[in-house]
């Protein structure tokens, strides 16, 4: 018999909250209430306890319309502050049905939060009444023992409050030491606060779940932490328990293909195919396994596929087309700004129909281009303004990739703790999934730092908007961490790209790009839809946050086999670089080439990759192949190459400066774009005109005089350091001011 009351109904669910029945009585009285929050709930809980259900439950979700003070829905409950206009109204409706029904659990739950949110930064939950009497009346009405104290360190953790989500986790675990779930939970919170111990024995009690469909989001999260070995152990659990499951075991060959075990992950792929012959997902996991990725083949499908089906999936997969068009080295400069632009067009578009009211073809503002600077030694320090009313620029940044060794992290952890706070104040929005000691890092450097990854476009960009920036700057383009649709939508007043791609977004939304004279000369300015900030020097500088100490420089010059070297990402291994360097060791017969990359930690990657080598006239004997290994490891294995060679058309980015942080002359190939003349940036800056050619035959003919040079000469790695020093290249100081610079001019002139 169903109960008449939502406290009666409450109540029965302590008595055996795996009754469905019970939760689709809830979801019907709470659509039939227009409580969007509370239907969800209770339909999630009820598709759990009865899968048959899944169709009936969402058909009733599909007929509630969220109304104020709904709009929004529960990502609300993930903020720090309450951004949300709708706060007092959803407090006095969560207060009203409580006074009607005292016992419904998620009514307290809910108001709980808002109250919490509501007292952001003024009190606390020991010293606030109403927020006190909230958590003690959920806490007495919950059906599950802990799931009030669950739901709660959910949304601090998930709003950027790490510590106050250990403290609802404490009593919940003394009580339920059987939730998996929260024990996930308060490893997460540790590894946010560096507790690194603490969050790997609270990953290993999470880990003794048997519930496959957890155990496969323990997995996801530990490889977001770093703990690939533990993601993978747990990847093959779920598969043991779930031998025929074809999702299981994609999602382990996903994971084997992620940490470089190609072999394993084709063979998963092949057994889902094998049972499902027309599984896309398996099928395309497959292609990109064997084709690297970005195979002319397979470029050239995914092109054909945009022009047929245009953008979907809210431009996740037009991003994909665009990062694999920068490898491609059959396409010119042009096309390749052409289709970024008729992509970014169509992203555009496609979010204008997610968000007519919002986005109204982005154009960029009318703001003059600055004068193009000359490169000096050592440019000039701008003298910088503040806003109108002597107030700080608010200048905000969205990121992804403050982590671990990212690229993204390596060049701008150091800009942050270089800006001036006098002048600037700045804001992080976190949009990444994992923490470490250089996310704390990061976050120590923001005068405001915004846990976003769980919000949505929507809800991020009203975050955005109730922070009144002057300046919002992308740190990702197209790269797998975007937040693309919050620019669109216009953030901020003046939009900017910097750093995370190298390339014109081609989205019309930005309003600059941030480059340098060589990457992106004025007489370029067609491929950009961006308006272009050149810097003085390069647009990235090396300012490494770790020791990596030189060994003591030979005292003779090189007496063995000469070794060239390349410790890029093999997907950079483009057609043309693979002839190039062929040609490099037909060249200089006595040398080697010494290839690192993660990737090759596989034999059968290995045999492929010396395969198209010797196609090419290479002895197979002179291939030497490395994978991956730990950063101060790798930086150290530097010593083991006498001469870097930079790959075509996407040059190397952070190896080429560790290379020549490490003390390895390098040459590269000045191409025609932005991803193609990165190498011609760092060398010109450090004043190495001569080891940057302009066509294949130059490049032979560098690679050979300086594999000369050092046969007859003694060369000093510490040198070279120090050229690298003094060179605008690791001034980043001033490198910052030059930022900080565009930023004011071009508040100014908006």
């Amino acid at each position: 018999m169903t109960p008449h009351t939502l406290t009666q109904t409450w109540q029965a669910l302590k008595q055996t909250p795996a009754h469905a029945e019970l939760w689709m009585a809830l979801l019907h009285r709470y659509a039939r209430r227009a409580l969007p929050w509370h239907a969800r709930y209770a339909a999630t809980q009820a598709q759990r306890c009865d899968a048959r259900l899944a169709s009936e439950a969402q058909g009733l979700l599909a007929q509630l319309t969220p109304t104020e003070p709904w709009v929004g829905g529960e990502q609300v409950l993930l903020q720090a502050a309450p951004v949300w206009p709708g706060l007092a109204q959803a407090t006095e409706v969560l207060q009203a049905w409580v006074a009607v029904d005292h016992g419904d659990w998620l009514s307290w739950l809910y108001l709980a939060r808002c109250r919490e949110l509501a007292m952001h930064g003024t009190d606390s939950a020991a010293t606030n009444p109403a927020l006190r009497e909230a958590v003690l009346q959920a806490l007495a009405a919950e059906p599950l023992l802990g799931e009030t104290g669950h739901w709660l360190a959910v949304w601090r953790l998930r709003s950027g409050n790490p510590a106050g989500a250990l403290a609802a986790l404490q009593a919940v675990l003394s009580q339920s030491p059987q939730r998996h779930g929260s024990w996930l939970l308060q490893a997460e919170a540790h590894m946010q606060l560096g507790h690194t111990p603490a969050a790997e024995a609270a990953f290993a009690k999470a880990g003794e779940s048997q519930n496959p469909g957890f155990l496969g989001l323990l997995a996801d999260v530990l490889f977001f932490n770093n703990y690939w070995e533990q993601a993978l152990q747990v990847r093959e659990a779920v598969v043991q328990l779930q031998p025929n499951d074809t999702g299981a075991r994609l999602a382990l060959g996903q994971l084997q293909s992620k940490v470089w075990l190609s072999q394993q992950a084709e063979d998963n792929f092949l057994r889902v195919l094998a049972l499902e012959p027309h599984n896309t997902q398996a099928q395309v996991a497959l292609d990109d396994l064997r084709n690297s990725g970005v195979s002319r083949p397979q470029f050239d499908r995914a092109l054909a596929a945009f022009e047929e089906h245009g953008v979907r999936n809210n431009g996740v997969g037009a991003a994909r087309l665009l990062m694999q068009s920068l490898y491609q080295d059959h396409l010119s400069a042009e096309f390749v700004a052409q289709l970024h632009r008729r992509v970014g067009d169509a992203m555009l578009a496609d979010f204008a129909q997610t968000y007519p009211h919002l986005v109204q073809g982005s154009q960029p503002q009318s703001l003059q281009l600055p004068k193009p600077q000359p490169v000096q030694d050592h440019p000039p320090v701008p003298v910088l303004p503040l806003a109108q009313g002597g107030r700080r620029l608010r200048v905000g940044y969205v990121s992804g990739d403050l982590h671990r060794q990212h690229p993204v992290n390596l060049f701008m952890l150091p800009v942050l703790q270089q800006h001036d706070h006098s002048r600037f104040e700045i804001f992080i929005y976190h949009v990444g999934t994992m923490h470490d000691g250089y996310t704390r890092q990061a976050r120590a450097c923001a005068d405001h730092w915004r846990e976003a990854n769980k919000l949505d476009d929507l809800a991020l960009h009203a975050m955005v908007q109730t922070d009144q920036l002057d300046v919002l700057v992308d740190l990702a383009g197209h790269t797998a961490t975007h937040r693309l649709g919050v620019f669109a939508m216009r953030g901020a007043p003046v939009q900017m790209t910097y750093l995370g791609y190298p390339h014109s977004t081609g989205l019309r939304c930005f309003d600059w790009l941030i480059a340098d004279a060589v990457v992106a000369p004025p007489e370029h300015d067609a491929l950009f839809v961006e308006r272009v900030a050149r810097l003085p020097g390069s647009v990235f500088c090396w300012a490494p946050v770790d020791p990596d100490p030189l060994q003591a420089d030979a005292t003779q010059p090189v007496q063995g086999p000469l070794v060239f070297g390349s410790f890029n990402n093999l997907l950079k291994l483009s057609d043309t670089t693979v002839a190039l360097w062929a040609q490099v060791l037909a060249a200089v017969p006595d040398s080697v080439l010494l290839i690192k990359a993660p990737v090759l930690r596989d034999e059968a990657v290995q045999a492929t990759t010396r395969a198209r080598f010797v196609a090419l006239g290479v002895d197979p004997q002179r291939l030497q192949f490395r994978g991956p290994t730990e950063l101060s490891e790798m930086m150290q294995e530097y010593h083991d190459v006498h001469i870097a060679l930079d790959p075509t058309p996407y040059n190397g980015g952070t190896t080429s400066l560790q290379a020549l942080w490490m003390g390895c002359p390098m040459v590269t190939l000045e191409g025609a774009n932005f991803v193609s003349r990165m190498g011609a940036s760092f060398l010109r800056a450090m004043g190495h005109h001569a080891w940057v050619a302009q066509d294949a035959q130059d490049y032979v003919r560098i690679a050979t005089a300086l594999a000369q040079q050092l046969r007859t000469q003694v060369w000093s790695r510490h040198i070279l350091r120090s050229q690298m020093l003094a060179s605008p290249v690791c001034d980043i100081a001033a490198h910052t001011r030059h930022i900080e610079a565009v930023y004011a001019q071009a508040v100014q002139e908006g």
